[in-house]
């Protein structure tokens, strides 16, 4: 057996692409149908630091697909797929190996990851829940037979992933929640639109975060003076005390979500339960149909999300192997 290199312009990307329509075609992972198009630049993105490498099996038969990140100087497995009858006869450990080493050698790092780390991102189809997806697969499908393959390839869990949902156009703030806006309200709290003109803080809040994609989505959001996406904020007096948003609508109906943070001053009141509450009925006011989002299992934000009403739909494996 041997492998080939898939280039963007390759003609050899019609067989790779093949494969993958197929296996989604075949439910074999939740991926989200994309065309041709979409899938050569998915996979070969032309970003500053990213490097992609593309192998196919010669046949046809199998292909697996990786890349670096020089940005934050790690390695990544995306996908392997081997075409269903020809599964069981060791083309997936075969072709994954030849794509380790590969990686390994252009990398110079000997760990392999899957996690939501990677810069490759691929939407999702949330099952049983009609027209829904979810932006980024943040791990190995638990549930997938790619979970046990990984497994049985050397790689080990080093974290898991909870994908939550909730529908929004039935969505009502919780009784237990409205209790407490009105309790924060008399402490001197109110949550109010970001209006860098009159509130203070947001800069020095973010940095103390110490998380640079929040750092990035927040600040370089121009002000709604200027045609910016709303963010949404608890204040004490002028101070901002947290953030959560910016507030937008996906086309697909599916409620934008960044995150959301707590100034350590101000945590232990119950604010973050609440500004995400609002987050969800403004969200609502504006159009949005749906939510999805993502956190870690022992991520204690995962009680902001399920005391909001948010159910679990999928369990995720962030994997490592170390050569």
């Amino acid at each position: 057996m041997r492998t080939v290199h898939v280039q963007k312009d390759s003609p050899l990307l019609v067989k790779t692409y093949q494969l993958f329509a197929q296996s989604v075609q075949n439910g074999d992972m939740l991926s989200k149908k994309m065309s041709f198009e979409k899938f050569q630049d998915t996979f070969f993105p032309e970003r500053k630091g990213i490097t992609a490498v593309n192998l196919l099996e010669e046949e046809g038969r199998a292909f697996a697909f990786g890349c670096l990140d020089e940005s934050i100087q790690k390695t990544f497995i995306t996908m392997v797929i081997v075409k269903e009858e020809e599964r069981g006869r060791g083309l997936g450990r075969w072709i994954l190996n030849e794509l380790e080493q590969e990686l390994i050698a252009r990398g110079k790092r000997h760990r392999l990851e899957i996690s939501f780390f990677n810069p490759i991102t691929l939407s999702w189809v949330i099952p049983w829940r009609r027209g829904a997806e979810h932006p980024n697969m943040p791990g190995v499908d638990v549930g997938s037979g790619a979970y046990l393959f990984l497994k049985n390839c050397g790689y080990r869990d080093f974290s898991m992933q909870n994908s939550y949902y909730t529908a929004l156009n039935t969505y009502h703030y919780p009784k237990a929640m409205e209790d407490k806006k009105n309790e924060l309200a008399h402490a001197g709290f109110k949550l109010d639109l970001y209006d860098e003109r009159i509130h203070t803080g947001m800069e020095e809040m973010l940095r103390r975060f110490g998380n640079p994609m929040w750092e990035r989505e927040i600040l370089g959001e121009p002000s709604r003076q200027k045609g910016g996406r709303p963010i949404l904020v608890p204040l004490y007096e002028k101070r901002v005390c947290g953030f959560t948003g910016p507030l937008d609508v996906e086309k697909n109906g599916r409620g934008y979500f960044a995150g959301i943070g707590i100034d350590p001053d101000f945590r232990g009141k119950g604010l973050a339960k609440v500004l995400f509450c609002e987050l969800c009925q403004t969200l609502k006011k504006e159009g949005a149909s749906y939510m999805t989002l993502f956190t870690g299992e022992n991520n204690p934000a995962r009680n902001i999300y399920e005391d909001a009403g948010f159910s679990i739909v999928r369990t995720w494996a962030d994997m490592r192997k170390e050569d």
